[in-house]
């Protein structure tokens, strides 16, 4: 049987990883490239979390070529 609670965590967490995604997409399409790593290891026991290392704009100076 299901715990409800961890199925509410899971739509949850589903849902905060398309909002993630929709926001990453747009800094994607704005030519901003962001680094991001998963922390922890393939255990129960240690936590895992996102950690961001970088975020940097690509900015173009001349003029593209058409």
């Amino acid at each position: 049987m299901k715990d409800s609670k961890v199925v509410e965590l899971v739509k949850q967490f589903n849902k905060d990883i398309a909002a993630l995604n929709k926001t990453w997409r747009a800094l994607q399409q704005n030519d901003v490239y962001v680094c991001v790593n998963v922390k922890g290891s393939a255990t129960y026991a240690e936590p895992k979390c996102i950690e961001v290392t970088e975020i940097t704009q690509h900015v173009k100076y001349t003029k593209e070529k058409e």
